[in-house]
């Protein structure tokens, strides 16, 4: 999953970068980013992991995560009698929509595993993306390590609401 963020706004970034620097510049410390939160928990007792999720917020990495209306998008778990399977479909404001088909499993009580692809403007890329998961009260929350071909790996987490 690639954002690519408009020419016309580098300056805004520039600005932001400057006025993060001229907020720190008496710190010795560090900075550090803050890394997208981690779930597990599995799904609460007589709860159904399948159904459909409207995006909360996704995490790629570090915070902030993307949140509506900037980003959008949807994720359906199907349960069907010889194998679970998925539709995620990510959409970055002003860009088309990330669409990711597979199947996934989950052999212990809060750990998860999908395998699939990614389908970006009409290619399909393999990606598989072990983690864990909690589902408490409508909300779905993953977080793991998405391992996409031609592409380092990288720590997402997901929370959506039904």
């Amino acid at each position: 999953m690639m954002r690519r963020a408009p020419v016309r706004m580098t300056w805004l970034l520039g600005a932001v970068g400057v006025a993060i620097a001229v907020a720190c510049k008496g710190s010795t410390a560090p900075h550090q980013p803050a890394l997208c939160p981690s779930y597990s928990g599995g799904a609460s007792q007589g709860d159904s992991l399948y159904g459909l999720y409207h995006l909360v917020s996704y995490c790629l990495d570090t915070l902030p995560a993307f949140t509506p209306p900037a980003e959008s998008g949807h994720v359906v778990l199907i349960h069907a009698t010889s194998v679970d399977s998925f539709v995620a479909v990510l959409v970055p404001q002003g860009q088309p929509p990330e669409t990711i088909l597979g199947t996934y499993t989950h052999p212990s009580p809060d750990s998860i595993h999908v395998t699939g692809n990614v389908r970006v403007s009409g290619f399909d890329v393999p990606l598989e993306l072990p983690g864990r998961f909690l589902l408490q009260q409508n909300t779905l929350s993953v977080s793991g390590t998405l391992k996409v071909t031609g592409t380092s790996p990288h720590f997402v987490s997901f929370i959506g609401a039904r």
